[in-house]
């Protein structure tokens, strides 16, 4: 083989490699790791702690835009690295994990239904994130650490009231950044 073969069959497998959706949703789901994580550090509510929850709305942003981008799987792979990572180094509680993984499921779920049904709405799929956050997420918050001083109800009412803040703050600046990525002609087909 001469070197122009070698360099052309080179060439070729660099682009077959960014061609691949696994490669793409790999490498997005790494980057919206580190984002998600540097955004945890630069959030102020997340060095405090209301009834065992530290609140942080990026969490839910990155859900929404993970959840519509590169689908469940790599969405619920982003979620965990971030929970494990912020709970690791302290500025993030072991309700991070359930909160964070209940919302990428129920992102990515709506994504993939919009997707097969009405594609070009898929976007407000990231506003469905509240849903699996409060009412999935706040449950098992709440069965985890419950609230021992409050009947049932209104502990779970509170649990729910924690997580819906942030998530829905998360979720529509998710929903905005998807809206001007789609501007910029960047959209969850380039992932598939």
């Amino acid at each position: 083989m001469s070197k122009e073969d070698t360099d052309e069959l080179k060439e070729d497998g660099e682009k077959s490699v960014l061609k691949n959706p696994t490669t793409k949703k790999v490498a997005a789901a790494a980057i919206f790791s580190a984002v998600g994580l540097f955004l945890s550090f630069i959030n102020p509510f997340a060095y405090f702690y209301i009834y065992g929850t530290k609140i942080n709305p990026f969490a839910h942003f990155i859900n929404a835009i993970t959840g519509v981008l590169i689908g469940i799987i790599f969405s619920i792979i982003t979620a965990t690295t971030i929970a494990i990572l912020r709970y690791s180094i302290g500025i993030g509680s072991i309700h991070a994990f359930w909160g964070g993984i209940s919302g990428a499921i129920v992102v990515g779920l709506v994504a993939y239904i919009l997707r097969k049904k009405q594609p070009k709405y898929v976007e407000f799929a990231a506003l469905a994130e509240p849903i699996g956050t409060v009412f999935i997420g706040g449950t098992i918050g709440y069965l985890v650490q419950p609230i021992i001083t409050d009947p049932l109800i209104i502990g779970l009412a509170t649990y729910w009231w924690l997580f819906f803040i942030p998530s829905i703050i998360g979720s529509i600046m998710g929903f905005l950044i998807l809206l001007l990525l789609k501007k910029a002609r960047i959209t969850w087909k380039d992932f598939f």
